[in-house]
């Protein structure tokens, strides 16, 4: 019995994440109460991001999966630089082997030319391996942050809690 060899559509399977996760990213707000532009704070080294919505805060656990320069015209993946904490690159594992099985050299070059497109593409991709619930870019001067959204709770509040 021979075996045939599965030839999958890259493009059209990397459309398909983007188009994933634009749906999960207009559904999570809704679910936890934060439509509108909530004020965040994201931590790397506990790999969280704190959401305010207007009746409760949300938490997040991330993985910052890369970001990109605009200076630099590049995206560079997390596992990639030096200068962000190992968890992120461990949470990425998942993504790197898949490229390096699949020989997709998106996912297992270290720096990409380009920016947001390529960077959105990667982002996308990594949260649908990832099995992630949505995904979050943040902008901080010429540094843009993509990060995958692994898990969201609305945070209890340690002065409501029955004694």
């Amino acid at each position: 019995m021979s075996e045939e060899k599965q030839t999958t559509d890259w493009a059209a399977w990397s459309r398909e994440s983007v188009e994933m996760m634009v749906a999960k990213n207009a559904e999570w707000p809704r679910q936890f109460g934060l439509q509108g532009t909530p004020a965040y704070r994201w931590d790397l080294d506990s790999a969280t991001l704190v959401m305010n919505g207007p009746l409760h805060e949300v938490v997040a656990t991330v993985c910052l999966v890369g970001t990109t320069s605009d200076s630099e015209g590049s995206f560079l993946w997390s596992w990639a630089n030096e200068a962000i904490p190992r968890q992120h690159g461990e949470a990425l594992e998942v993504v790197h082997d898949f490229g390096r099985e699949n020989q997709l050299s998106l996912l297992t070059t270290p720096r990409i030319q380009g920016g947001r497109p390529e960077a959105t593409e990667c982002l996308c991709i990594a949260a649908r391996l990832q099995r992630a619930m949505g995904t979050f870019i943040d902008q901080q001067g010429d540094v843009t942050l993509y990060f995958t959204i692994l898990h969201l709770q609305i945070a209890v509040d340690s002065e409501l809690r029955p004694n």
